[in-house]
């Protein structure tokens, strides 16, 4: 209840799902992203990302509360888009213009009757002066694999370079919530992941979060 009214002051929650779900558990389930499941549903790690990527509009800010750390691993990435533009600049930029242009991004089974299987929209664009990113490379895959429109030769080459400078260790703050920790950061400008975990033989020890999805207030 105190992290739901921390999670209120700094806007109105959003619904997260299909369930029409406000604070969604994050917990491994047993699923894999390889096989259609969903981030949050496993104890994969590695895939430096903004949330809900999927949607038209995405939340605003991401909410985590630690109910349970893992037993190893689960340790939070940060990395501020900002950083990877210019970087991504500094690298090749005719490369990063393809960023500006669409993509499809898959939306995991969350759609509604006669709804496209799919959006289509930029990983980057600039808004009233300000950047906005959006990126789950899985996502983009199989968007693509779901149009039938294979990714272009010059896409794959900039999405590699994109994960290259995702993966520079020296742009990444890392952080182990820990008990009862609670962060908050911008979705649009905020690109997040965590680290593989194993989690703890008994149930009640098992890694949980709890997970708010906000949109400022207007």
């Amino acid at each position: 209840m105190i992290y739901q009214i921390f999670a209120k002051f700094l806007g109105e929650l959003y619904v997260q799902n299909i369930k029409k779900e406000k604070l969604v558990l994050i917990k491994n389930e047993g699923k894999s992203m390889k096989t259609g499941g969903r981030y949050h549903q496993t104890k994969e790690g590695g895939s430096h990302h903004t949330d809900s990527p999927q949607w038209k509009n995405v939340p605003d800010i991401i909410g985590l509360c630690c109910i349970n750390p893992a037993k190893t691993g689960g340790t939070s990435k940060f990395i501020s888009a900002y950083t990877v533009h210019n970087l991504f600049l500094q690298k090749d930029s005719q490369l990063l213009e393809i960023l500006y242009n669409k993509f499809y991004f898959d939306k995991r089974g969350e759609i509604k009757e006669n709804e496209e299987p799919t959006i289509f929209e930029p990983i980057m664009q600039f808004k009233n002066n300000k950047l906005l990113f959006r990126y789950l490379r899985d996502y983009v895959d199989s968007g693509h694999k779901i149009q039938n429109k294979p990714l272009t030769e010059e896409q794959d080459r900039s999405l590699k370079l994109l994960d290259e400078i995702l993966s520079e260790k020296s742009i990444v703050v890392s952080y182990d919530l820990k008990k009862f920790d609670m962060t908050f950061f911008n979705n649009h400008r905020v690109i997040h992941g965590r680290t593989s975990f194993e989690d703890f033989d008994e149930e009640e020890k098992k890694r949980l979060m709890i997970r708010s999805w906000i949109k400022f207030s207007s």
